[in-house]
């Protein structure tokens, strides 16, 4: 059966044996191979139960302001764009434009925040150093208004900006959207890290209903698969686009290809083995490896009722569809170009979700997403909330999966009826239309 060969093939690669060590090392350098050290009990009054992140207004909206106002008089704004520290100092034209927002919710003026006055804003007069140390303006009428340096910083610093009560919520969220855009996305003050500014003790009941939830909801299986799926699925979003990659040249490497296209097998079937047989080689030592991890607390939760399927379900739905996109797109580069150039271009997409994805740890998820993220064993309402954006998002990235396998067939196929040559052609061909116009120019 041509699938099982190609497993085989797969399996007894050199790729599969470091993507299978970087697995490991991930699961145990992680700390989520073994989760006994950590089991999940129901609270008991008087503990300490942490804090959590609480999206309060009355907490936000003060703090935000003053956050941003004081990198507004530094003009210095900590931003990470994708997801690397960038100190941020905006241009004269987008400070105005930060002035306006901060306007909109001290009411002080943009020419307060600004530090304009008279003196330095009328056009009809000069302005006069005597000594480095004091500023004459003359007036039109011939009379000389003298102002100290020290004496113009201090009235700034002393100049109280504080929120506006007339803001509410809503409007407060728009400024700050606009403030992050000035800055250049990555701010402390875009939507999700707004609420970086509102961390609450968590009380007893809300320690109560978070462990109901994860008994109800997760079965106690359910958190444990969720938080190994969070590690394990950074380098599974991104190693399979290696071992797609290795397979397809392989072939090239052996100087098969002509014997392979001559063969009767049709390119769909040959495709879709190749490319589910690198799916199927990733996925089974991630499943077996799931179910080790999640074992190890099955002991502390007898008597209770819990999901045994868990880890299969959340590897199945969490993982799979990362590890599918990764090697379809690793397949239709590599065929497309016989080069590893799908290498740079997938890795450039999942360096770069990584790092964005700093700010959706706790659970929350975007339609785009690679890799999905949920940092804890605990934060279930948050994942019930975010359920459907989830799902929306694994089905998104699966159909995009599969839309590549099919565009590689059609590569493919193209390849085995000569109709499309390999890249070094395509190189050489515009080598050779380049050359042509050099001579007919000369």
């Amino acid at each position: 059966m041509l699938l099982v060969k190609e497993i085989k093939k797969t399996l007894f690669s050199i790729t599969f044996v470091v993507f299978m060590t970087a697995l490991l090392v991930m699961a145990v350098s992680q700390d989520v191979i073994d989760f006994s050290y950590d089991i999940i009990t129901e609270p008991k009054l008087g503990e300490d139960y942490g804090i959590q992140q609480k999206e309060i207004p009355e907490l936000i909206m003060p703090a935000a302001f003053s956050s941003l106002y004081n990198e507004f008089i530094a003009n210095e704004y900590i931003a990470y764009p994708i997801g690397f520290y960038k100190n941020v100092k905006l241009s004269e034209a987008d400070r105005e434009k930060m002035a306006e927002i901060i306007s909109v919710l001290s009411d002080v003026s943009v020419d307060d925040l600004l530090g304009y006055d008279v003196s330095s804003n009328t056009q009809d007069k000069m302005v006069i150093t005597l000594d480095g140390s004091q500023n004459y303006a003359v007036q039109e009428d011939g009379s000389i208004i003298i102002s100290k340096d020290d004496e113009v910083s201090e009235i700034k610093d002393n100049m109280e900006v504080t929120l506006s009560a007339e803001i509410s919520y809503e409007e407060f969220k728009k400024c700050m959207k606009r403030a992050d855009d000035i800055i250049g996305g990555g701010s402390n003050y875009s939507e999700d890290s707004l609420l970086r500014y509102s961390y609450v003790a968590v009380t007893y009941e809300d320690a109560v209903k978070s462990y109901q939830l994860i008994e109800s909801a997760d079965k106690f299986t359910g958190a444990y698969a969720r938080f190994f799926c969070d590690y394990v699925g950074v380098i599974l979003s991104v190693l399979p686009v290696f071992i797609a990659v290795a397979v397809c040249l392989k072939d090239r490497r052996a100087k098969m290809n002509d014997l392979i296209y001559a063969r009767k097998t049709s390119s769909f079937r040959l495709m879709v083995s190749r490319y589910f047989a690198v799916v199927i080689a990733v996925m089974l030592p991630t499943v077996i490896l799931a179910y080790i991890s999640n074992s190890t607390v099955w002991g502390e939760y007898s008597g209770m009722s819990i999901d045994y399927l868990a880890p299969l379900k959340y590897t199945i739905g969490w993982l799979m569809p990362s590890v599918m996109i990764a090697a379809a797109i690793g397949m239709f580069f590599t065929e497309l170009t016989e080069t590893p150039i799908a290498i740079a271009i997938h890795g450039l997409w999942w360096f770069i979700d990584l790092n964005a994805g700093v700010n959706r740890l706790r659970g929350i998820h975007n339609l785009f997403e690679l890799t999905p993220r949920h940092n804890s064993l605990r934060n279930t309402q948050i994942f019930l909330d975010e359920f459907n954006t989830l799902t929306t998002n694994r089905l998104l990235i699966t159909g995009v999966a599969l839309l590549f396998v099919a565009a590689t067939v059609i590569v493919y196929e193209q390849k085995r009826r000569g109709k499309l040559g390999s890249y070094g052609k395509i190189k050489n061909y515009i080598a050779g239309m380049a050359n042509r116009k050099s001579k007919s120019a000369s």
